[in-house]
């Protein structure tokens, strides 16, 4: 009988190999430099589910709060039991909390617990929503030593009401809490129940809508300020005091996705920037985009609670709107994903807290009334071991464990940016500066390239010296020998003319003089007698054209958000080409309508001859991109200087072209302007119709095959 059950084991796990090992239902994935999604091994995977219907102590209601306390054992709110569990590290239950004990010897219940901390000393803090209370207790004893309840204080004001929902404490003993309905921020109370002030307050975001009401409320009376909707800061939703003295907070309905999680110092302030103090988006890049009827909007994250790991490197956060756990580390760089919203093993429905036990991660539903307990791959523990080595100091076992990370995934930006650092460490520089760029660390890589910069002109300048010297000789003897041939002999024309008249090109041109004294070139062009050719002009547009491509592929790293592979180069000729020609067509439509003397060579040479400046600032601001630090814009100097040269010799066609005053001529170019819009919009009409045209009679046409 025993040979059977073996016999059939073993074929189910060779006809149905997924039985034996269970694949992630959510996927795991990372952000490439263009904040597109790719592909990663597993960082966590689910090793157990515990049900609150089926654990010991009877079933869960509404749990809300979970902490690990320093032995190891896990204190669940049952919110809606009015209890705290304790259980040990396999969930077997060491005793329920109904109540504690005051100074006095009277017992207080656990009225709605809601939020739970335990510090490194086994004091418990707890948050009592619904008797709005809040109390600092022995975890062993349950003796309670501190008891807040309505505080007061002018801060507070008279309309306050005090309702605790998450509680916390530093390693200096002040108490965080987090009351419902309170937008200033978190309650600071000392160590002795103290009323401290209000705690890193979040800061209204500047809107349309604020600076629309801040100017409205300037100009109305008292009464109808009382009257108007005020807009307040967005409410935290929890809190985590780590071991290293910082508060994490996570904040709810922000506009912005970014700064949801907090790391806020002493002052109040939030401390957790990426590198180069960039705000960080702690969850998707990509965000999802809901539909009501009509009217679309974006779904933003909604953060929960977080969690530290002991030495500080890595935080946890739980995204209600998406139920998925990011990990990063400290400077922001994402490590992990995992979870999702849905009914399976490691899916949610509501998750409200999470907290960290053994390098596992403790996440609770409310909805499901469970814990789902994810523990770390071998793909996630690499990661982890490659920045302890880092930070410890050992540089090359660091790049030796990034390397292997490497081999598991190709993906892994954080992987080539620590080797990087590594190499950095032992001057390695121009082999960093590969793996900076292949880990899209800007940053990184240009405080590098400062130092390779500087030792490629250390040693070149000898050389560059002597070339440049050369060269200044070389073309002074040139210019000897030619002046020494043209001695005795006949003139002879300059070899461009000759290859010109070959080419049967016109040679009369005023390009030169249109861009270095405008007013007199555009005289010429208008009143001259002589036909001015329209050579220069097509080769300017031709210039410009490749000048916005190079533009766009040619940038420096640094400076390049383009995807190269993206490219699409009937979209670059239709915001340089056809731009061009639009304007030509515009401004000529109205110029016949208001009567004026110029004509269309006019436009076109006027048009092109203002975009030469432009191109050759393009050429040359892309070329220097290459070899600018992130902290010096000269490239976009040179590309703004040309831009204004351009519009200046505009101007001055425009006024000599047309005969205009330099007021009207404000009033032609707005014209034209508007001109473009109504062109883009007949032929996005027409487009539209030609397509429903053509689909009505594939329609047609697909009947008539189908009945006949």
């Amino acid at each position: 009988m025993k040979k059977t059950n073996w016999l059939i084991l073993v074929l189910a796990l060779i006809l149905f190999p997924s039985l034996g090992h269970m694949e992630a239902v959510y996927p795991s994935y990372t952000y490439n430099e263009w904040d597109e999604s790719v592909n990663t091994p597993q960082g966590y995977t689910v090793e157990n589910t515990v049900l609150g219907m089926q654990a010991e102590g009877g079933a869960w209601k509404q749990p809300q709060d979970l902490c690990v306390t320093p032995r190891g054992h896990i204190l669940l709110a049952d919110t809606g039991n009015n209890r705290i569990l304790e259980y040990d590290r396999d969930w077997h239950l060491l005793r329920e909390i109904t109540e504690v004990t005051l100074e006095n010897g009277e017992k207080l219940p656990l009225a709605e617990p809601n939020g739970l901390h335990v510090s490194p000393d086994g004091t418990l803090y707890a948050a009592l929503k619904k008797s709005a209370q809040a109390f600092v207790a022995d975890l062993e004893t349950l003796q309670v030593s501190l008891l807040i309840e309505n505080p007061s204080n002018p801060l507070l004001g008279d309309d306050f009401t005090f309702s605790p929902a998450k509680i916390g404490a530093d390693n200096a003993g002040r108490i965080y809490i987090l009351s419902t309905g309170c937008y200033s921020g978190f309650l600071q109370f000392s160590p002795q129940g103290e009323f401290m002030g209000y705690y890193g307050a979040n800061k209204v975001a500047v809107t349309p809508e604020v600076l629309f009401n801040y100017y409205w409320k300037s100009i109305m009376t008292s009464e109808q300020r009382q009257n108007m909707t005020s807009i307040l800061p967005v409410e935290y939703s929890n809190l985590f005091c780590a071991p290293d003295g910082f508060v994490y907070a996570t904040t709810v309905a922000t506009s912005s996705p970014v700064n949801q999680v907090k790391r806020l110092n002493p002052l109040g302030n939030n401390t957790y920037l990426a590198r180069g103090d960039k705000e960080i988006n702690f969850g998707d890049e990509e965000l999802a985009v809901t539909s009501q009827g009509a009217a679309s909007s974006t779904l933003l994250p909604t953060f929960v609670d977080a969690a530290v790991t002991a030495d500080s490197e890595f935080v946890f956060a739980v995204d209600r709107s998406y139920g998925r756990v990011f990990e990063r580390d400290r400077t922001g760089n994402l490590i992990a994903v995992f979870g999702a919203l849905g009914t399976q093993e490691g899916t949610f429905r509501q998750p409200v807290a999470l907290d960290l036990l053994d390098g596992k991660v403790l996440v609770l539903d409310t909805a499901k009334n469970s814990v789902t307990v994810f523990a770390p791959t071998a793909y996630a523990t690499l990661v982890h071991q490659a920045v302890s080595l880092y930070n410890a100091g050992e540089y090359e076992a660091s790049r030796s464990v990034w390397n292997d990370v490497l081999k598991h995934n190709s993906n892994a930006t954080q992987a080539y940016a620590g080797v990087g650092r590594s190499l950095l460490k032992e001057n390695h520089h121009e082999e960093a500066l590969k793996y900076f760029r292949l880990g899209d660390s800007r940053e990184e890589y240009s405080q590098t390239y400062r130092i390779v910069r500087l030792n490629r002109l250390r040693s070149g300048a000898v050389g560059a010296v002597c070339t440049v010297a050369a060269l200044v000789v070389l073309v002074k003897l040139i210019s000897f020998i030619r002046k020494k041939r043209k001695n005795g002999s006949a003139p002879r024309e300059k070899w461009t003319i000759r290859l010109m008249k070959r080419l049967h090109v016109p040679t009369h041109t005023v390009f030169p003089k249109a861009i270095l004294h405008p007013f007199l070139g555009f005289q010429e062009i208008r009143f001259g007698e002589e036909k001015t050719s329209l050579w220069a002009a097509i080769v300017i547009a031709v210039l410009y054209v490749l000048a916005t491509i190079y533009q766009y592929v040619g940038t420096g790293y640094l400076f390049n958000r383009n995807n190269i592979a993206d490219i699409n180069l009937w979209l670059l000729l239709a915001k340089s080409l056809g731009v061009l020609v639009i304007f030509c067509a515009a401004q000529w439509s109205v110029s016949i309508l208001v009567n004026t003397s110029g004509r269309f060579s006019d436009i076109v040479l006027t048009s092109c001859y203002a975009l030469a400046p432009y191109t050759a600032a393009i050429f040359i601001g892309t070329w220097l991109s290459n070899y600018m630090l992130l902290d010096e814009s000269y490239a976009s100097y040179i590309i703004t200087l040309g831009m204004l040269w351009g519009i200046v010799i505009l101007l001055i066609g425009t006024i000599t072209c047309h005969e205009l005053s330099f007021g009207r001529t404000i009033g032609f170019l707005l014209l034209t302007v508007a001109g473009m819009a109504v062109i883009v919009f007949v032929g996005v009409l027409f487009y539209t119709l030609l397509e429903q045209l053509m689909t009505f009679f594939s329609t047609l046409y697909v009947e008539i095959v189908f009945r006949l």
